[in-house]
């Protein structure tokens, strides 16, 4: 349950604040609002701006300088402001506005496979506004199901799950029960998730990621072969105003008589998806989330 400590119940007050100028402005002046937000967390949050850069560091070594690794963490926090605005204003985004303001060349892949009645493992991670994806599958029509964790303010708790609620995105949190999960892919319905933070709480794997062992949640495929329901990846990358999401072709997995060694290939192939994606959009990724913590033995 989400707590209210003294001082995520001010947070909270400010957020309600912000919303309210948000929702009553024009969505760019509001952006602009938001990146200046990004900026300031960039210079004042420390000890968050330490781990990007370390993080930087070990994912590009000498492929990049140190100025533009400084440049890629800054334009992360810069996102997150933006990200924050734009959830807000979520509210505001019937089917019509959402697609004006969120494009998608490839959305067939997926209502192909809701036409034929087949589950989904929607494949992202904490990349873009993964929150406005969710919405945005949701509104076109996607049976959306997204695993996450829960927020640790219930005022702010309680604000998400209205919007959600609204469009039709379901939550089932981290700690539901894995039957609670088979059972809607069984139902054919979509599942969201995102396998790529260091959660020593999930079941996972040590697969390589930006050439350094990192554990992985192996939780899409172990449901594969649970449900035999296919991985999509999707992303969702910003443009000059909006965004554009990225659905890929279904990941061929590997199925041998070997269900432990297939579980960790079938896990590196997917990572492997998201490291390229964070490789082609590195101002996407949350950098700050400490990806390298948990160490094999003898490491």
């Amino acid at each position: 349950m989400a707590k209210n400590k003294p001082g995520r119940a001010v947070i909270f007050l400010l957020f309600r604040l912000v919303s309210f100028f948000v929702l009553v402005l024009p969505t760019r002046i509001g952006l602009m609002l938001g990146k200046i937000f990004g900026s300031l967390c960039f210079y004042i949050l420390k000890k968050d701006r330490k781990k990007a850069l370390e993080n930087l560091d070990i994912a590009f070594k000498d492929s990049k300088s140190r100025i533009e690794k400084r440049a890629i963490a800054k334009k992360v926090f810069e996102n997150l402001g933006k990200n924050l605005v734009e959830v807000i204003s979520i509210p505001k985004l019937n089917k019509n506005g959402i697609k004006r303001y969120v494009a998608c060349k490839n959305i067939g892949i997926l209502q192909q496979f809701l036409q034929q009645g087949k589950a989904v493992i929607i494949l992202s991670a904490h990349f873009g506004n993964w929150e406005l994806l969710a919405h945005y599958l949701s509104i076109m029509g996607m049976p959306m199901n997204v695993i996450a964790r829960r927020v640790r303010q219930s005022g702010l708790e309680a604000f998400l799950i209205r919007i959600r609620k609204k469009n039709g995105v379901n939550i089932l949190y981290r700690d539901a029960s894995a039957k609670e999960v088979v059972g809607l892919l069984k139902n054919k319905e979509f599942a969201g998730i995102m396998p790529d933070q260091d959660m020593d709480s999930v079941s996972g794997v040590f697969v390589d990621f930006f050439n350094r062992l990192a554990w992985t949640p192996s939780g899409p495929a172990v449901l594969n072969f649970l449900t035999g329901a296919t991985i999509v990846p999707c992303f969702i990358v910003r443009r000059e105003f909006g965004h554009e999401v990225l659905i890929e072709k279904p990941i061929e997995l590997v199925k041998t008589e070997d269900r432990r060694k297939d579980i960790s290939e079938n896990t590196q192939r997917y990572t492997k998806v998201i490291e390229d994606h964070i490789r082609k959009f590195p101002d996407h990724w949350v950098w700050f989330h400490d990806r390298w913590k948990t160490r094999p033995l003898g490491n």
